[in-house]
């Protein structure tokens, strides 16, 4: 594996290691580009009150997080390149002073990671990657959210597209799925096949999803979705067994060429 652009740090809450054994487990394992992408925080409406999410990085850890992977990118300079994202829900109404706060502060990419929806924070929200009874108005109005977020731009890649558990007429899921690798084929907009997932073995990666992906032709990446420096080490295993498992020939992956 030649980049990453999936890594989380311990600001997460969910996460372990520092910063720096993310760059140099990257290092020995032979990647080239690292791209950190913790989970965002984000700029909630005022109805959330003092609400503050377990599971994401806080507003005031941003400045934090951005001069730990500056230091690094110029410690590293000429070893590996180094890049700031985030992973980062799509909350459509408060979304926008989101943007603007990880751009003022230097963010370079985003990435899409949507587990919940359905309200204007976490608090609330239908968490999408587990078992939970979801109908098919739900599953169709959070594919909708996704194919917006691809035909805006903004995202360099979406990131497990396949997180939302449904478990109902396959037929009816095709066909979301179908709205989703159209819309990034359209807009060159990668599917991430997410490596946490695929090690863990939780319901995602799906088969069902990744071979309407390969019908329609649309972009995939592997993203190792790192929580833990030893996933980047074992990432080119995990690729391999995900090969082999899931037939992946014929998916367009992009595995030679950045995106940044």
């Amino acid at each position: 594996m030649k980049y990453n652009y999936h890594t989380h740090t311990y600001r997460c809450r969910h996460a372990i290691g520092k910063d720096r054994d993310y760059v140099e487990a990257a290092i020995d394992a032979g990647i080239e580009i690292l791209g950190f992408s913790d989970h965002s925080p984000y700029i909630f409406p005022k109805e959330a009150g003092s609400y503050y999410s377990g599971h994401r990085m806080r507003p005031e850890e941003l400045e934090g997080y951005v001069e730990s992977i500056e230091s690094l990118k110029e410690e590293f300079k000429g070893k590996i390149r180094i890049f700031k994202g985030v992973e980062i829900e799509y909350y459509p109404k408060c979304f926008s002073e989101t943007e603007k706060f990880l751009s003022d502060a230097g963010i370079e990419y985003l990435i899409l990671g949507m587990h919940t929806f359905g309200n204007e924070f976490d608090s609330g929200s239908f968490y999408v990657a587990g078992p939970n009874g979801a109908s098919k108005d739900q599953f169709e109005s959070y594919m909708s959210l996704v194919v917006e977020c691809i035909e805006s731009k903004k995202f360099l890649y979406v990131a497990h597209p396949d997180i939302f558990y449904f478990d109902g007429d396959r037929e009816f899921y095709q066909k979301q799925v179908e709205r989703v690798a159209v819309a990034a084929k359209k807009n060159n907009v990668p599917l991430e096949a997410n490596m946490l997932g695929f090690r863990g073995r939780r319901h995602y990666p799906t088969k069902d999803f990744w071979e309407v992906v390969r019908e329609v032709g649309a972009p995939a990446i592997f993203g190792v979705d790192a929580h833990d420096p030893a996933a980047l080490k074992d990432a080119d295993n995990a690729i391999r067994d995900f090969k082999n498992e899931f037939n992946v020939e014929g998916i367009n992956f992009i595995e030679d060429e950045p995106l940044l």
